[in-house]
């Protein structure tokens, strides 16, 4: 657990770092259709819903998140990076990619009650509704670690933000 939080505590002083731009703090929600990947057993498949806070740059994203479905909680951080401002032509799309690191309790029939970690990568893209709303349509691919017989997630996640 403290190479987890110290883990957080760098990505999160990082992304801080980088973003010298002005930056936008918001809060969200997700709703996400995932994938567990045992080891040895099927695929079993979840929706979660997620709280998200963080704040964002011209070019970063900084996000906490906790997220809770039927078979697994989480709580971790993503640090994402914008590299267009207007790639299709306006400000309004802007696509992604970043990095996570969580804090993972699963347990279900196949896997007794476990706590753990995931980390992966993810990908997506960014619509802005208004000045003070966006719309994250993204997909996440982790591994786990910690967790007996569990190797990986992954899933497309639909998300609300809202900056204030």
């Amino acid at each position: 657990m403290k190479v987890l939080t110290t883990l957080l505590l760098t990505l999160w002083l990082s992304s801080s770092a980088l973003s010298a731009d002005e930056q936008f703090p918001f809060i969200g929600a997700s709703l996400s259709y995932s994938e567990a990947t045992p080891d040895t057993t099927a695929k079993t498949t979840h929706t979660v819903g997620t709280f998200r806070f963080g704040r964002q740059s011209l070019r970063w994203r900084t996000t906490f998140t906790l997220s809770y479905g039927k078979d697994y909680g989480s709580a971790g951080m993503d640090v994402d990076y914008i590299p267009f401002d207007t790639m299709f032509g306006t400000p309004k799309i802007r696509p992604y990619v970043g990095i996570n690191l969580n804090y993972l309790h699963y347990s279900n029939d196949r896997i007794d009650d476990s706590n753990g970690y995931s980390y992966g990568v993810q990908g997506g893209v960014i619509l802005y509704a208004t000045d003070w709303i966006d719309i994250d349509l993204g997909y996440r691919y982790d591994l786990t670690g910690g967790i007996e017989r569990l190797d990986h997630l992954q899933g497309a996640t639909l998300s609300l933000h809202y900056f204030f």
